[in-house]
């Protein structure tokens, strides 16, 4: 059961499709096309077009959905985010400018009912309310119509989806071969022979590193680098002043204004409304304080007759219940205790006044209680503060054109040197993509310009590149070393690899013991074995064994050469596998299959339909 749940995660490729092309993604609700194409579209795909604003959009909404799921900035490669955007558009353009076509239709009555079902649209009774349907509206900036449009758009487009999905054919039979296939396992030993172990054993000319060069001149260049400049700044290095005691009330008040804890207060209440109002109020709280019955009080003077009748009882507090006073009603009763009255509140539905009449649970923390925490939060704002500052006056004076050296004077900061920073195969301290592309900027690498702050694990740091050096054809004394070290290599792993054929050989012929090599032995493994590399595991059930006896096979790899004594195998039974378990894996198989058949379509799409790209907008937006 384990090997069919890893061979269903072993199509990285194929998942990655589904990542690409799943109805979550090109379905999705994040944009609304128009037919009207202008100068500064992205792009015009059939009689669909791709708006600047949309494109930039679509930019920043896939950025922040990946930052939103932990992934760190510095590590996000803006021109591979840019190039799955724009590919990501052109395909929903595809589809939308295809639906169209077949004349493809969902009514207003299907959009409703859908509508009238979304919880985002439903009261605490589960029935459809018009305000939040309405609210939802107003917090979009859409107007019901544009809403109605983009839902009828993802259905026509789903509706293709499943239409084109839904024909690719998956056999039972088929299905069932090829989870069979998983289930295999053998015992298996491994050898390995590394090339470097044969490197001193092998020789090249003169003459054999030229007649490479002539060949491969065209493949040898050096690889684009710069003198690189950079500051960093640590937030644990920022020093900030000793935290107040105003500080520490800033940030319990903060705490209070938006605490939910799990207490709460029953209350009544007697309102008062009027243009004598208030001193009937003040005359009220004046007979409280002698000592007479809220209760009563309430019952005599009270003008919310509902309450009134039952001695001003509101149950439990809810500001929500007072609309735009709630916040205010909350102050006015935060921190009673029970049988407490508040002072005189004015809301817009008059003067009132509150008693705690009832208290459950635990009310919220003082503040000796929290005082350490409440001290690192401050300490933590200062230092936000003083970073974010920082930042701002760093990356304008960036922007003002400051060489990194006075920054760095201005800014009490310690400039750091990384020579020949590569733009390929950087190994270094800083090869985050997000900082290789601001060192390789075009406009950086002209002006040696400092660049904008990059956010980065351990803090924010900016760039100087100087000595900028372009990719060119290296000559052959340039590329003598690399030459020589390539057909090292060649040499050494062919070696390898005669050496693992003879033991092969020597196994075959005469068994494990006869070819006196060190095999480890791996056990019982299956055909997705981590044990494995890739080459090795492309042979690992190449070749079955006769009468029960291994069998030796060897294998170049990538490292020098491999050999593999495999035991006989043994077939899996899929009478072994929960029928839940092979329903699962044959679902997910066919929805593969769903998946490649869409990519074709797609492909079918783009070869058939009109695409014009506006790289001049593209660039201005994105640079892809």
């Amino acid at each position: 059961m384990e090997s069919i749940r890893n061979f269903l995660k072993s199509w990285p490729g194929r998942i990655f499709l589904m990542l690409c092309l799943s109805p979550l993604v090109i379905l999705g609700l994040e944009s609304y096309f128009t037919g009207s194409a202008n100068a500064n579209d992205v792009a015009t795909v059939g009689d669909q077009t791709i708006s600047r604003a949309e494109y930039q959009d679509a930019i920043n909404n896939r950025r922040n959905e990946l930052l939103q799921n932990g992934v760190e900035a510095s590590a996000i490669n803006t021109n591979a985010l840019n190039r799955e955007v724009l590919r990501s558009l052109i395909n929903r353009a595809l589809l939308r400018n295809q639906s169209d076509q077949l004349g493809m239709h969902v009514s207003d009555k299907v959009i409703n009912d859908l509508l009238l079902q979304d919880p985002q649209f439903l009261d605490e009774n589960g029935q459809f309310s018009n305000d939040r349907f309405a609210f939802a509206l107003q917090q979009q900036g859409m107007t019901k119509d544009q809403l109605f449009n983009q839902y009828r758009q993802q259905l026509n487009l789903m509706q293709l989806y499943a239409s084109v999905a839904q024909t690719a054919l998956y056999p039972e039979a088929e299905i069932n071969d090829l989870l069979a296939l998983q289930l295999e396992t053998r015992d298996v030993w491994v050898y390995r022979l590394p090339w470097e172990q044969y490197k001193d054993k092998v020789s090249v000319s003169n003459k054999e590193i030229e007649d490479y060069y002539n060949k491969h001149k065209n493949e040898l260049n050096s690889v684009a680098m710069v003198d690189l400049a950079y500051i960093q700044l640590d937030p644990s290095k920022v020093a900030v002043d000793e935290v107040t005691e105003e500080d520490i009330q800033a940030q319990y008040n903060a705490f209070k204004a938006n605490y939910v804890g799990d207490y709460s207060q029953k209350v009544s209440q007697i309102l008062v409304t009027g243009a004598n109002a208030q001193k009937t109020i003040e005359q009220i709280e004046s007979r409280l304080e002698k000592g007479e019955s809220f209760a009563a009080l309430a019952k005599e003077f009270s003008e919310d007759p509902v309450s009134a009748a039952k001695g001003g009882d509101i149950g439990t507090f809810n500001p929500d219940v007072f609309g735009a006073d709630g916040a205010k009603v909350a102050k006015a009763i935060e921190g009673l205790n029970k049988d407490q009255v508040s002072e005189p509140v004015k809301t817009s539905f008059g003067y009132q006044l509150f008693k705690v009449t009832e208290m459950s649970g635990e009310g919220i923390p003082s503040l000796d209680s929290m005082r350490e925490e409440l001290v690192a939060q401050a300490e933590r704002q200062k230092r936000e503060e003083l970073i974010a500052d920082k930042i701002t006056r760093i990356n304008e004076m960036a922007i003002d054109g400051v060489g990194i050296e006075d920054i760095a004077q201005q800014e009490e900061l310690s400039v750091q040197k990384i020579k020949d920073y590569t733009k390929k195969d950087n190994k270094t301290v800083l090869a985050q993509p997000a900082v290789i592309e601001a060192a390789f900027d075009d406009f950086a690498i002209q002006d040696e310009s400092v660049s904008a702050s990059i956010k980065v694990n351990n803090g924010t740091l900016w760039v100087q590149p100087t000595n900028y050096r372009p990719v060119k054809p290296l000559t052959l004394q340039q590329a003598t070393a690399e030459i020589k070290t390539i057909l090292v290599k060649q040499k050494a792993s062919a070696q390898a690899l005669a050496a693992a054929q003879a033991i092969s050989k020597t196994v075959n012929d005469k068994g494990m013991q006869a070819a006196q090599a060190k095999f480890q032995s791996l056990g019982n493994i299956n055909r997705q074995s981590s044990l494995l590399t890739a080459n090795e595991q492309a042979i690992a059930f190449s070749k079955d064994s006769t009468d029960g006896k291994p069998v030796a096979v060897s294998e170049k790899t990538n490292e020098g050469a491999t050999v593999l004594v495999l035991g006989p195998i043994t077939k899996g039974s899929m009478q072994d596998v929960p029928a839940a378990e092979l329903s699962q894996a044959m679902f997910d198989m066919r929805s593969i299959r769903g998946q490649e058949y869409f990519s074709d379509y797609v492909e079918y799409l783009k070869g058939a339909t009109k695409i014009e790209e506006n790289e001049r907008v593209i660039n201005e937006v994105g640079g892809v």
